[in-house]
């Protein structure tokens, strides 16, 4: 137990926490994917498994090592990589992979990279690094817009345009983490009037750069259905603005009045179904039927296959698992309040506590569909990297808290036992 202790340094609640997810991934993973094995890896389950399981050990590895270094040198980490990570997130928005009409994704040696998993970490370091070293001295709002405004500006509009939900999520735990260290209200005021008015500008763009494109291959396709005796029909390109109001009238349809299986509706119904089916202990482990229909029921939809193999009581359970694993974070802001160590730490627990929030919440049907994966828990290479990047950072700070409090003990010892050799001496004397 103490070469695990001596090894294993840190929040051991955090530790738990983060295995019992693990183990949960690896349990549901294996059972939601095999309908993914079917089709790319003929039918086998265990390669698929194998594959997962050396992405879980990569996590665990990430959040090791992270947990290793001094959380103090996550400052000017961060603040060294600020101006390269906005370079790699532009490379990715030209020259990244595009899938659905998004490129988030840049292949690295033969690997899917996901750029903006690692700038949230960077971005939420970036800031807690800021708000200590303004303090609580006076600056002006050339300082804010500058030093705090212009960087979540800049990251979260280069992710907005191919995913809307991250950034949203991104800029809300900003927010709430200005708020922590003592921001001026009006100049939080500025930054969300300069997000209103950036995504208005975006979404001008945006429209008539889809009208323009949409003309072309109207043009495109007219040329190619003369030669080809005219067989097959035009389907225009939506614009953003289009895509995410479907989606959330989607939420408030008549479910009466809608074929819940066409293309537009099949996601919410198979969740839907997943959920009601598990009703409150669940079908059991492996006997998930929507896993088969679901498109990312490793993924995105993970928790509504939780539901429906273990019931409401494992909903609960992993549910719990997050609440447990952001008081331990809660517990960092309260001993250290306002310090680079909390603030960061503080960011990064609310960054995961809202993604699965997010996640759960689209698998329940209280959110529309957003691609959120659910930390540690999802099928993904870069969000566990990243998750387990994050958790170890934590975990940097109360391994640091654990040695100053060991340090006081010690100097207390120390003193008392200094003050009984003093008494005795004084006895002796008498």
């Amino acid at each position: 137990m103490n070469i695990i202790n001596k090894i294993l340094k840190g929040d051991k609640v955090i530790w738990i926490v983060t295995l019992l997810l693990g183990i949960i991934s690896l349990i549901v993973v294996y059972s939601a994917t095999s309908a993914l094995a079917v089709s790319k890896y003929s039918g086998s389950t265990g390669t698929v498994l194998m594959k997962h399981l050396g992405m879980l050990v990569f996590g665990f590895l990430m959040m090791f090592g992270a947990s290793k270094i001094n959380y103090k040198h996550y400052a000017k980490i961060a603040w060294l990589l600020m101006i390269p990570c906005l370079a790699l997130l532009l490379y990715t928005l030209v020259f990244g992979r595009n899938i659905n009409d998004a490129s988030r994704s840049i292949n690295v040696g033969g690997f899917s990279f996901q750029p903006s998993e690692m700038a949230k970490i960077i971005l939420i370091t970036y800031l807690a690094r800021q708000l200590v070293m303004m303090g609580d001295t006076k600056y002006n709002i050339k300082d804010f817009l500058i030093k705090l405004a212009l960087p979540i500006l800049a990251t979260a509009g280069l992710i907005f345009s191919e995913n809307l939900s991250t950034a949203m999520i991104l800029v809300f735990v900003c927010m709430v983490l200005l708020f922590i260290g003592r921001v001026k209200m009006l100049h939080m005021a500025a930054l969300v009037g300069l997000c209103v008015v950036g995504m208005g500008f975006y979404l001008i763009f945006d429209v008539v750069k889809t009208n323009i494109d949409n003309k072309h291959r109207r043009q495109k396709a007219e040329e190619t259905m003369v030669i080809s005796a005219k067989t097959g029909e035009f389907k225009e390109k939506q614009n953003r603005i289009q895509t995410w109001s479907n989606r959330l009238k989607s939420m408030g349809e008549d479910k009466g009045e809608i074929d819940r299986f066409d293309d537009k509706h099949m996601q919410r119904t198979y969740a839907d179904i997943a959920v009601a089916s598990g009703s409150v202990f669940g079908k059991g482990p492996g006997k998930s039927e929507q896993r088969n229909f679901l498109p990312h029921p490793y993924s995105d939809f993970i928790y509504a296959i939780i539901i429906e193999e273990y019931g409401i009581v494992g909903g609960i359970v992993v549910l719990l698992l997050y609440i447990i694993l952001f008081t331990r974070v809660i517990r960092i802001v309260s001993k250290r309040p306002i310090t680079f160590g909390s603030l960061m730490a503080f960011g990064l627990g609310f960054l995961i506590i809202i993604q699965a929030m997010v996640n759960m919440g689209v698998s329940i049907g209280l959110l529309p569909v957003t691609g959120q994966p659910l930390p540690f828990v999802s099928m993904g290479g870069t969000s566990l990297m990243a998750t387990g990047i994050i958790l170890g950072m934590i975990l940097s700070v109360t391994c640091s808290m654990e040695e100053e409090q060991e340090m006081s003990k010690e100097q207390e010892i120390q003193a008392i036992t200094e003050a009984t050799q003093n008494e005795r001496e004084l006895e002796s004397r008498d």
